[in-house]
């Protein structure tokens, strides 16, 4: 996986977050925001270690690829 591949899935979850409003039993609307789970994930792109912040969904494409330091295949 290139860098501006990786770029460009985090800014899709960064940069605009869904909204929709907080119930309560009386039924009282507030609006309120849904936030993005962003882990905070140490890449290898090129032999440099870089820290990014990732949503969860995108973490398992990560994985798959070996691009993070956690969760490598090791190596025979």
């Amino acid at each position: 996986m290139k860098k501006a591949k990786i770029s460009k899935l985090i800014r899709k979850h960064s940069v605009v977050s869904h909204s929709g409003h907080n119930v309560s039993h009386a039924k009282n609307r507030t609006k309120r925001k849904f936030k993005y789970n962003l882990h905070a994930v140490t890449v290898v792109l090129n032999g440099v270690k870089k820290k990014i912040r990732v949503p969860t969904s995108q973490l398992r494409q990560l994985r798959k690829a070996g691009l993070t330091t956690h969760y490598q295949k090791p190596t025979e």
